[in-house]
């Protein structure tokens, strides 16, 4: 008895390792917005006077001294090069899409003339893409483990176990009953199982899509042209869909395992933020961003086809949806300084800092500038560097019991941008363009048995475009 309670113990903590890698991924953070907050690497946390700014720290919308409605729209092209452990040519691969990812109103009130105490007051309504999921991954070598990985996951169980397909045994795995069924695995003494087939090349496809978007009610005050302080309640909305193929064959036996996983949830959460102006050229700026409390749906399905020794088999599993787990993602805080160049122009510098328990602490520095062209013209450019929000080399295994079928994982280095963008102020619109760079390199992993991951040279371009109308 105790032996069998250790054993759903440790499978219970391994399938909470597979669920914890994707709660990781989900927390990345992209630097989306209006051009202006793209074009300065979101080092806004100081300045305000931006929608985007406001997701940061809400005291920046106390800059505002009008009302204002804002829509942005950005193009972005995903370009990966994937090289291999095994002497097979890199392949790349881009993905293109267009998006709405911004939309707000700001509505101001107050005395203009007025110097001392509480000035202006502003509240905004806003739509905002967080995140963009949208990558393929398509790598080729060998070694990738499929009937190894099912046998690993499948060891102390006995054959009569897996037969007449135990679906809805909550203490037997998915991948051992295709494992089993598609005569991939085959039994040994002792309850311990050995690969049916030893494959030896293969091919691993892996396409994600999906966001986090975010609608948000903010409020400001500025209190005497130096104090500003605000409030951000934060409703945040996912969803993100997995799909993955793997491969493996030996010219004469082959197997395709096909993955579905999706994720979908809502959540809430709150900011607070202040911009402290002691000198006229001077501006410091801090915020903290509640956890985000969210309930997740989860949704599981996989398939696989196989030719063993001249037979074929095929085998679906049963779709698997509406089971629901919470999550809190990282609780986030943000301290920036900026100071303004005669009237010409703007340096910022800022440090953002997320903290999880499941996850590593991520540190991001952002620095961002800005000049004045000329008569309402601007230029500006930014630079990030965010650490990486994962374990390094993470060990991921699934769980005995886990109704999953996707045995891939990653590790995800740092990420870095550079930006650069121009535009135009007037008294009633604000037009703004720019571009951002962004580059990672991922290190993927088919199967928990592969020694030696896929390097993956992610590059994204992205083109904002942000009109704005001040009423």
């Amino acid at each position: 008895m105790k032996r069998l309670l250790l054993i759903l113990s440790f499978a219970f903590c391994l399938s909470l390792l597979a669920y914890s890698q994707d709660v990781q991924r989900l927390a990345e953070r992209d630097i989306m917005g209006t051009a202006r907050y793209v074009g300065m690497g979101g080092a806004m946390t100081a300045i305000g006077g931006d929608p985007s700014a406001v997701l940061d720290n809400p005291a920046g919308l106390g800059l505002y001294r009008r009302s204002e409605v804002a829509l942005t729209i950005d193009e972005t092209i995903d370009y990966t090069l994937h090289s291999t452990p095994s002497t097979l040519h890199p392949t790349p691969y881009t993905r293109s899409r267009f998006t709405l990812p911004h939309c707000s109103a700001v509505f101001s009130w107050g005395k203009p003339n007025k110097h001392q105490g509480m000035i202006f007051n502003n509240l905004m309504f806003s739509f905002n893409r967080l995140t963009n999921f949208n990558r393929d991954i398509v790598v080729k070598g060998q070694g990738l483990g499929m009937a190894e990985t099912m046998c690993v996951l499948t060891n102390g169980l006995a054959e009569e176990y897996l037969q007449d397909k135990p679906w809805n045994d909550n203490e037997i795995g998915w991948l051992s009953i295709l494992g089993y069924e598609a005569y991939m695995i085959n039994p040994l003494d002792d309850n311990q199982w050995e690969p049916a087939v030893h494959l030896t090349e293969g091919a691993l496809s892996v396409s994600e899509s999906g966001e986090v978007d975010q609608f948000t009610l903010s409020w400001a005050s500025n209190i005497s042209n130096q104090w500003y302080i605000g409030l951000g309640l934060n409703f945040p909305t996912l969803s993100y869909t997995k799909r993955t193929s793997h491969y493996e064959t030996d010219r004469s036996n082959s197997a395709e395992l096909k993955s579905l996983y999706h994720l979908s949830g809502f959540g809430v959460t709150g900011s607070i933020g202040v911009i402290y102006r002691p000198l006229q050229a001077l501006r410091i700026g801090a915020s903290f961003q509640t956890p985000t409390v969210m309930t997740l749906s989860l949704q599981t399905e996989g398939d696989i086809y196989t030719t063993i020794a001249g037979q074929k088999y095929e085998l679906l599993t049963p779709s698997s949806s509406g089971n629901s787990r919470n999550i809190l993602s990282p609780l986030r805080t943000s301290v920036s300084v900026a100071t303004q160049i005669g009237k010409q122009g703007m340096i910022a510098l800022q440090y953002d800092y997320a903290h999880s328990s499941e996850m590593e602490d991520v540190h991001t520095l952002r620095l961002g500038a800005e000049a004045q062209a000329y008569r309402g013209l601007f230029i500006n450019a930014g630079y990030v560097y965010e650490s990486s929000f994962m374990k390094e080399d993470p060990v991921w295994m699934l769980g005995y019991n886990e109704i999953r079928t996707d045995m891939d994982y990653r590790y995800t280095d740092a990420s870095q941008y550079a930006s650069a963008g121009i535009g135009y102020r007037s008294d009633v619109v604000v037009a703004q363009v720019a571009y951002q760079y962004r580059w990672q390199t991922i290190h993927q992993y088919a199967s928990e048995v592969q020694a030696v991951p896929f390097e993956v040279d992610t590059k994204t371009h992205r083109i904002v475009a942000t009109l704005a109308w001040r009423l």
